[in-house]
């Protein structure tokens, strides 16, 4: 919980530095961070007010849309890990933690380093899904 809230934070404070530096394009990044959605060290974490059980479903269908390999996974009510390959052989790797009854925090990673448009699209498409 307390890396969750301090990845928002290290967002949010990264995004107010780029207003001041770099125009509008921060500005859009730190809409997207005030909405819920935070791209930080290569990972884009989103809530969702949904079941577990439909988020699960939402990424293996949205991975399906986003045209991803699916190469394995497996969730609860708690927790899940699913594994993809993009088509250019990256490794994509979406899980979900229950962070309390009302919603669910989903994280996607692309590769070792991250892709933030990547993860911005994968991360619409599983959202389409909910």
């Amino acid at each position: 919980m307390k890396n969750t809230y301090f990845r928002l934070v290290l967002s949010l404070v990264i995004a107010a530095f780029g207003l001041q530096s770099t125009g509008c394009v921060a500005i859009v990044a730190g809409g997207a961070a005030a909405a819920g959605t935070a791209y930080a060290l290569g990972d884009l974490e989103f809530h969702v007010d949904a079941s577990a059980k439909q988020v699960g479903a939402a990424i293996i269908a949205g991975g399906r849309d986003m045209r991803l390999n699916y190469i394995s996974g497996a969730g609860d009510e708690l927790a899940g890990k699913y594994s993809f390959r993009t088509a250019d052989d990256r490794k994509v790797t979406i899980t979900y933690k229950r962070k309390s009854d009302i919603f669910i925090t989903v994280s996607i990673r692309v590769g070792n380093l991250g892709d933030e448009e990547l993860t911005q699209q994968i991360s619409q498409a599983i959202q389409k899904r909910l």
